[in-house]
């Protein structure tokens, strides 16, 4: 079953992204997924000429970064039919499971960013709908020896 199958009613611009979503995550995420699993270093996959920075570009030419971040700042939040960001998870998590999850925390730092009122903030988020060519990029810093999350597991918080 498909999600055209389901009766979701899904406006044909709705259906139209996530088939385009699809064509993004079939023809260029997932051989890159395969490509990038097959290399033996970590530091070849984030090599400069790596294929995981088409993936980005990708991704940012679509702006499917700026699907969390506010009209106001350049983004599609209030655009977006909840059900759409399901269907588009679910496609490019589908195509590679890592990478949907690398994309999603790359964009979460300025997710946030544009939730704070300081002009700062704000500029910060709108600065990261306008980059299409994937120079911004968020991360998590869980597993840091120092910071992070793991001194709430039982360690001691530094």
């Amino acid at each position: 079953m498909t999600f055209r199958d389901i009766d979701i009613n899904l406006a044909a611009e709705t259906k139209a992204m996530v088939e385009q979503v699809k064509r993004f995550s079939m023809e260029v995420m997932r051989p890159a997924g395969i490509e990038l699993d097959k290399l033996p270093k970590p530091e070849e996959v984030i090599a400069r000429d790596s294929i995981l920075w088409d993936v980005f570009r990708g991704f940012r030419k679509l702006g499917l970064h700026t699907l969390e971040i506010p009209k106001n700042l350049g983004g599609l939040a209030e655009d977006m039919d909840p059900m759409a960001k399901v269907l588009i998870s679910e496609q490019l998590g589908y195509a590679d499971a890592g990478l949907a999850i690398s994309m999603g925390v790359a964009c979460m730092p300025f997710n946030y960013a544009a939730r704070f009122p300081t002009p700062e903030m704000q500029q910060l988020a709108r600065d990261f709908c306008q980059d299409k060519e994937g120079k911004m990029i968020g991360c998590w810093a869980i597993t840091e020896p120092d910071h992070g999350t793991d001194w709430s597991l039982g360690g001691n918080n530094p």
